[in-house]
């Protein structure tokens, strides 16, 4: 509602201004006039106009003067804008960050940005939302935000991925091709968010990591209650993971995202989601994992592109919480921090256990993947899962005292 309210603001202080040829080439492609403003690129310090119409983006360079314009330039749509945004060391830079494209980094008046950057923004919210409600978002739902970002698959290849984000769900999907929203590949409640980890960041590469852990267990319990139970959970042939690695543009996109999460986890769930930044040099756990609170030998279940299989392990659980394990003691060359412990996960039906050996399986949600063991009895499970909750508890209570 404070984005429109800007925008029709803006549009009023502007009308006085606009170039009659400007708002007669928008009436011919069906658009409203919304703002104009004049910056200089970055990198080459030439001048460009920006042209917001209600549909699309138009950036008009200076060779080209508006009022001697037959046709616009190629529009870019709202739906394939990630969001426009002041740098926080400049706030004379602005940048438009693209779907699948390089930023638009242009300059100009702080006062000229700062309003610039409002318009964007309320002008992509505005589009988004109307294309998400009327497509796959459903009922008393409502959207809250998107982010293009890449995704890192757990073969750690880089993917486009687009994440939607409602009042009670969180969506993936393919990067938007055209100017419609078709489908999602997946969703998952709110309410089944486990943890939360940001960076650690790169600025060289534009890396701005956050991790996205879920409890699958949750997930399913929340979709047998009767709201949900019809409720299609994604496109054919999409599988979901319990955890999910997301690049972002910048870092303010990332935090954004991050801290709506958190708002929406702690309104549905009444508690605090567990949530945890990484520095660039932050490694001193893996270092120094702490005192040895159990270990021993396992049956380590894995899945990649080689097929599945189980080889036994020496696993240990650390006071830091951190998980080690290898072929042997003297052998331990992984090293995870815990984040969670289920019966199930993920792949648990890919693996294609039998009852018995269900009842003695175990998952542990690190920050980096998904660990599945299979112990020697339903007893040793249990004092594997209780030795690594106890471990958790204690973490968590030492960060909240």
């Amino acid at each position: 509602a404070l984005g429109r309210l800007l925008t029709g603001s803006v549009r009023q202080m502007a009308q006085h201004q606009t170039p009659r040829q400007a708002e007669s080439l928008l009436k011919e492609v069906g658009e409203e006039f919304i703002y104009m403003s004049t910056f200089q690129y970055q990198d080459s310090k030439r001048h460009v106009l920006l042209l917001l119409g209600s549909e699309n983006l138009y950036v008009i360079s200076d060779e080209e003067n508006i009022e001697e314009l037959y046709e616009l330039p190629t529009p870019i749509s709202y739906l394939h804008i990630d969001c426009a945004e002041e740098d926080p060391r400049n706030l004379s830079n602005l940048s438009i960050n693209l779907s699948g494209k390089p930023a638009i980094r242009i300059l100009g008046e702080e006062l000229d940005v700062s309003e610039a950057v409002v318009v964007i923004n309320a002008l992509i919210k505005d589009i988004w939302q109307r294309a998400c409600e009327t497509s796959f978002i459903e009922g008393r739902e409502i959207y809250q935000f998107h982010a293009v970002v890449r995704k890192i698959n757990r073969r750690n290849k880089i993917q486009g991925r687009v994440i939607v984000v409602s009042n009670q769900w969180f969506y993936n999907l393919d990067p938007i091709d055209r100017d419609e929203i078709e489908d999602f590949k997946w969703s998952l409640p709110i309410g089944s968010l486990l943890r939360v980890a940001a960076g650690p960041d790169d600025e060289k590469t534009e890396s701005y990591p956050a991790t996205i852990h879920f409890d699958l267990n949750v997930a399913r319990d929340i979709m047998k209650q009767r709201t949900f139970r019809d409720r299609k959970k994604g496109t054919k042939g999409s599988s979901v993971n319990d955890k999910h690695q997301f690049l972002f543009s910048s870092a303010s996109a990332r935090d954004r995202c991050t801290m709506a999460l958190l708002a929406l986890y702690h309104t549905q769930m009444h508690k605090k989601l567990l949530f945890e930044r990484s520095s660039a040099s932050g490694n001193r756990r893996k270092s120094d994992p702490g005192v040895v609170r159990k270990e021993g030998i396992l049956k380590k279940y894995t899945r990649g592109i080689l097929g599945k299989g189980r080889h036994p392990r020496f696993v240990q659980i650390h006071s830091t919480g951190m998980i080690g394990w290898g072929k042997d003691k003297d052998k331990r060359d992984q090293l995870e921090m815990i984040v969670g412990v289920s019966d199930g996960g993920a792949a648990l039906d890919a693996f294609k256990l039998t009852e018995e050996e269900n009842k003695r399986f175990f998952c542990v949600l690190t920050s980096g993947k998904s660990l599945y063991f299979l112990c020697g009895s339903e007893n040793e499970k249990e004092d594997w899962t209780s030795c690594i909750k106890n471990v958790i508890a204690v973490i968590s209570h030492a960060k909240t005292t």
